[in-house]
């Protein structure tokens, strides 16, 4: 055998829930994610129980991504969302009666469509965490978990009692869904700083995963690289990613998904405002906005793009797996020869495969159906990996992540620096009086002190909400900016409110049943992991 290939996806999305709006377009993000990335990733997943002795990859669900698959509310809205997506389809063929080729590529979309409805409501019953947990029953993937809302662990360091909440309930979220603790972590966005690796093991994890160079610049130097974990301290292993699998997936110049055959993902018809066309599919005020329906290939360089052609992408995807299998090969090829076999971790964001690169999920199923039993390199997960073969050496990891850099930038910058100072602050607050409550407690209920452990439990899922990695990155890249800054001070002020309600301000009841049904993620929030 020449190594092991550990295939990780890390699927999260921030929590983004308003009941307060009849249709409301964020929540788009979540049905976008369900209908491109998930649910294809269930079904070529499924039909290959009993294929693999051990699982063949390690798939990270993050809290706030497993409490929205399982919101009532976000399911009922998902179920308009296939409606809506559906009347789109059949009035964009209606739209190309007489456009043979635009009007197959919509009749394309409107099965596939109506395949993935069927396989949701009736294969699944539309319950997608339990449809995760019996992909990890059958052994074919092992589930990990993340930080409870993804909050960027470097920058939330000044306030010890930030990491330990972020890690611990993250793995209390884990549990509840799914019945046993995680023993991995992904790391939000692979921030690794040092002493990390004590809280991660203070909050139940085995293993992590930094970086490229948060493995490589480690002290002593790793003997095999990243081709093997390191025990990083405290009992944790440590996996590196692979940088070479990165780019082959990750960059615009020289990655696979920029290959002129694929479906071009900017090309969207809902991009373009319309309102005859798509005002039965944006919520109301929503002028323009992606739908799915894209008629394009990436064709390459400014000019007109080229008709999209699925079978021609279809068939670069298995082309392209091939290359990606055989590289990673040679790569393994190359590795010193003893000791325990290498192994290649390449790690991506779920939602890559589906939503972003349309043919992310035939690629992925023909790496999985290249990695037979038979050969040299074989799949594998983290933890099975850890298991047969250990960590290869111990080492003091360095500060790392995976965004822009290398470090802190994607997250720190001109424009996002208010935010940190704030949550430091709100986070040593909430510690303070959580800390008091948790003391003046005494046996038998007392109704004031059940009243103010639930002003406090809502006051620990703002905090928790406002942390969350994905609101400075989004302000930081321009992306939906004003929407992030948003959901940041909106979280802040209730948490403002809630905790003058703490210590003793008046709170009408109708406002706290109100900012509970705004939030409710985290049912059983134990107030101990604020202290």
């Amino acid at each position: 055998m020449s190594g092991y290939l550990a295939l990780v996806l890390h699927a999260h999305l921030p929590y983004v829930r308003h009941p307060e709006h009849p249709r409301f377009l964020e929540e788009h993000w979540l049905f976008e994610a369900i209908t491109d990335s998930y649910l294809p990733l269930i079904d070529l997943l499924r039909p290959r129980a009993g294929l693999d002795r051990e699982p063949t990859l390690t798939l990270s669900l993050s809290p706030t991504l497993v409490a929205m698959l399982g919101d009532p509310l976000l399911q009922a809205r998902y179920r308009d969302y296939l409606d809506r997506r559906t009347r789109l389809c059949e009035a964009e063929i209606r739209r190309h009666r007489d456009a043979p080729h635009l009007r197959a590529l919509a009749e394309g979309y409107l099965d596939d469509l109506r395949r993935l409805s069927a396989f949701y409501l009736e294969d699944l019953g539309g319950d997608l965490v339990r449809a995760f947990a019996d992909l990890e029953a059958a052994g074919l993937v092992e589930l990990m978990t993340t930080a409870a809302t993804h909050g960027y662990l470097p920058l939330l360091r000044t306030s010890p009692t930030a990491v330990r909440a972020q890690l611990r309930i993250g793995q209390d979220s884990f549990r509840a869904a799914f019945g046993h603790r995680s023993r991995g972590l992904w790391l939000p966005e692979c921030g690794y700083f040092e002493g990390l690796e004590a809280e991660v093991a203070a909050a139940g994890f085995d293993y992590f995963i930094v970086d490229t160079h948060g493995l490589l610049a480690a002290r002593p130097p790793p003997p095999m690289g990243i081709r093997a974990p390191l025990a990083a301290g405290a009992g944790v292993a440590c996996f590196g990613r692979d940088p070479d699998s990165a780019r082959e997936i990750w960059s615009p110049t020289e990655g696979f998904p920029g290959h002129p055959d694929y479906r071009e993902y900017h090309s969207d018809i809902g991009l373009v405002p319309d309102p005859g066309r798509l005002g039965d599919f944006l919520p109301p005020g929503v002028s323009a906005a992606p739908t799915g329906i894209k008629y394009h290939r990436v064709t390459g360089g400014t000019g007109p793009k080229g008709l999209y052609d699925p079978a021609a992408a279809a068939e670069r995807a298995e082309s392209d797996a091939a290359v990606f299998l055989a590289r990673r090969r040679v790569a393994l090829s190359r590795s010193r020869p003893g000791g325990a076999p290498p192994v290649l971790v390449c790690p991506y964001d779920a939602e890559l495969f589906g939503h972003w690169w349309h043919e992310g999920p035939g690629f992925l199923a023909a790496v999985l159906a290249g990695l037979t039993g038979r050969d040299e390199l074989q799949a594998t997960s983290l933890g099975a990996y850890l298991d047969h073969y250990g960590c290869a050496g111990a080492a003091r990891l360095a500060p790392s992540s995976w965004g822009e850099h290398g470090y802190n930038a994607a997250w720190l910058t001109r424009d996002t620096g208010w935010i940190y100072p704030l949550l430091d602050a709100a986070a040593g607050e909430l510690a303070d009086l959580v800390g008091r409550h948790l003391a003046g407690q005494g046996p038998g209920s007392d109704p004031s002190r059940e009243h103010q452990a639930r002003i406090l439990r809502q006051a620990g899922r703002s905090l928790l909400l406002a942390q969350a990695s994905d609101w400075p990155f989004h302000i930081a890249r321009g992306s939906a900016a004003d929407y992030a800054r948003t959901r940041l001070r909106d979280h802040l002020a209730r948490l403002k409110v809630l905790m003058d309600a703490a210590a003793g301000a008046p709170l009408d009841p109708r406002r706290l049943e109100a900012l509970e049904a705004l939030d409710n993620p985290f049912p059983s929030l134990d107030l101990r992991r604020f202290v």
